[in-house]
């Protein structure tokens, strides 16, 4: 049986996720201020990109998983 708390942590869990997924695409806008260009050749809103991108997409990626793993029904 799910708890109000485990909702609430689901819904936490799914909400940070999200956040990160999106702060992962929003480093690869293109940016002419940049002080410098990222890996990929282009000046980008964040200059670590690509890496930058990858880090937060693995962190939404724990994220979803733990998700999954503790909101499982247990079988009988």
């Amino acid at each position: 049986m799910h708890t109000t708390a485990h909702r609430l942590k689901s819904t936490a869990m799914a909400v940070t996720a999200g956040l990160l997924l999106l702060a992962g695409a929003s480093t690869l806008i293109p940016w002419t201020q940049a002080s410098e260009a990222n890996v990929i050749g282009y000046r980008s809103l964040c200059s670590f990109a690509p890496f930058s991108t990858l880090i937060c997409l693995m962190g939404a990626n724990v994220l979803l998983t733990l998700r999954k793993r503790l909101t499982q029904v247990p079988e009988e």
